[in-house]
């Protein structure tokens, strides 16, 4: 008896009662969240690369730059745009908020979090336990306040290529740039990469 397929047939079949109830097309309704976060659209920059600490370089195809203001200050932060091989697909789009580190000159980044192109075209990132910023937030973990009213998923339910995977996701769509510089200015906080 293999209790793990169990007990993601369960899970599954509890998100779809779930999402029959609360939205009727499967799909949890966003409500706006005040955020202690504010953040500021400013110029797009195009093709960009990025050497990485193991010393691979990556091509981004598209980037813009943005101000976020928290209670860590104001940082200058830059959503960057690429296509990786990924969970059964070659070219599987990802946005990674990268934070300039240093002055207005500085070439010196770190990556905040990342976003992974769903199955279903929306975009996803890991959400970090507060209590321990290195480990991954799990189905049945305390949900954080800031995550209560967005949607939040299982990795096994945005990808098909996952069987089985408790982690949870912070979903947004495509478009959402600012919740995605948002969480990543949440993901820095807990992780003091200020």
């Amino acid at each position: 008896m293999d209790l793990d397929a169990i007990r993601a047939e369960l899970h599954r079949a509890v998100d779809q009662i779930i999402d029959a109830h609360v939205g009727g097309d499967g799909v949890r309704p966003q409500a706006p969240v005040v955020d202690p976060v504010s953040v500021t659209a400013k110029e797009e920059t195009g093709e960009w690369k990025y050497r990485w600490p193991d010393g691979g370089k990556e091509e981004f195809y598209g980037t813009r730059w943005y101000e976020a203001v928290g209670e860590q200050g104001r940082h200058r932060v830059r959503v960057a745009w690429a296509h990786r091989a990924a969970w059964g697909k070659d070219d599987r789009r990802r946005a990674i908020v990268f934070h300039r580190q240093g002055g207005d000159s500085s070439t010196t980044y770190y990556p905040w979090t990342e976003f992974v192109e769903t199955d279903d075209g929306r975009y996803a990132a890991i959400i970090p336990k507060p209590g321990r910023p290195r480990a991954q937030l799990r189905d049945g973990d305390p949900l954080p306040d800031r995550f209560h009213a967005r949607v939040v998923d299982r990795t096994d339910a945005l990808f098909n290529s996952i069987a089985e995977g408790s982690s949870l996701r912070f979903v947004v769509d495509e478009s959402d740039e600012l919740e995605m510089v948002r969480h990543g200015y949440w993901v820095a906080t807990l992780r003091h990469r200020f």
